[in-house]
């Protein structure tokens, strides 16, 4: 079906995209370097899980949001990291307006449950 084959060379064009591959790139060079990639990989979970815990109304957990800032200080002092996330985000960014596109045009089917 041609919507596959779309799909496909979605999936391609995302793997030949520049932010994408400087996102590769930069986890390559975070890999070796493991106290690094734990801290970053720590942040970014801490995050998610304070943004979820947010989204659904709970109150932050002090015990999260100090460690959140503890590993800040340390990303700051720390260029490794803050290239990674850097490329992290721009990526994060590029990828949300992409499947915002794709749900945008699945949204007619599903706007039955609107009603």
């Amino acid at each position: 079906m041609e919507i596959y084959d779309k799909a496909q060379a979605l999936a391609k064009a995302i793997g030949e995209c520049r932010e994408y591959e400087q996102l590769v790139k930069a986890g390559e060079e975070l890999a070796k370097d493991k106290s690094t990639k734990d801290m970053v990989k720590e942040f970014l979970v801490l995050q998610a899980e304070l943004a979820y815990g947010q989204s659904m109304g709970a109150a932050p957990v002090k015990k999260r949001t100090d460690r959140l800032n503890e590993l800040s200080v340390l990303i700051k002092n720390n260029t490794q990291a803050q290239d990674y996330l850097q490329t992290y985000h721009t990526w994060q960014n590029m990828a949300g307006e992409i499947l915002q596109i794709i749900q945008q045009a699945m949204a007619k089917g599903m706007s039955i449950l609107d009603r």
